[in-house]
């Protein structure tokens, strides 16, 4: 078997899951940058990447060692899109709060490391759960646990209402990671979304994400 000239796999069927990170790493550069909104942004085009890319690589013809390998790579970019960037935003939002103190920045470093091991605890369960599954040919049409991606979704709206409200979003930001980390390790089952709604939630994250670069307020 003759050798590739570089690892890993660069089909059509891992594009978009290789975009969603791009993605994500710019919402992190951004966020650093101190551009709240623009970040929340990548963070909901990484949330569109995530929702099609199982649904392409799934109608690709791939071998068994693609398939492990898109399994492997998308819980990895998810980690990054949906685990790290949301911390990242949420410690951001902390620092320009300008209200600090040792116990509220202690705290709010718990909560983002309690955050993101939540994170990788949950889609490495996922991926496990998944795994046994398909060895029993059985298809997993729901999840255990909120799944990541939807921070995707729940951070833009959190954090519209509260500028439509002019309510300051640091004062629920790191509580609400807390909550969504707890979210992501309950032990209840939460049915996945069918093509038609998965339509219907990129069209209202496209949506958010006009108003995320238009609309006025804070960044």
């Amino acid at each position: 078997m003759k050798k590739a000239p570089i690892i890993g796999f660069y089909n059509y069927w891992v594009v978009l899951t290789y975009l969603g990170l791009i993605f994500a790493v710019s919402g992190i550069l951004t966020v650093i940058s101190g551009n709240i909104k623009l970040a929340i942004a990548f963070l909901m085009l990484s949330g569109i990447c995530d929702l099609f890319d199982g649904a392409v690589a799934r109608k690709a013809k791939r071998t068994e060692v693609e398939k492990n390998f898109g399994i492997q790579i998308d819980s990895l970019a998810d980690l990054v899109s949906f685990g790290i960037l949301p911390a990242v935003i949420g410690y951001v939002i902390f620092l320009k709060s300008e209200n600090y103190s040792c116990g509220k920045t202690i705290f709010t470093v718990i909560v983002i490391a309690i955050y993101i091991l939540a994170a990788l605890i949950r889609l490495a369960y996922f991926n496990v759960i998944k795994d046994e599954f398909e060895k029993n040919h059985k298809e997993l049409n729901f999840y255990k646990g909120l799944p990541v991606t939807s921070v995707a979704l729940i951070i833009p709206v959190v954090y519209s209402i509260c500028i439509y409200l002019d309510v300051a979003i640091c004062k629920i930001f790191t509580p609400m990671l807390l909550l969504i980390a707890i979210a992501f390790v309950v032990n209840i089952k939460v049915p996945k979304l069918k093509l038609k709604n998965m339509i219907i939630v990129c069209l209202i994250a496209l949506l958010f994400i006009l108003y995320f670069l238009i609309s006025k307020g804070s960044i």
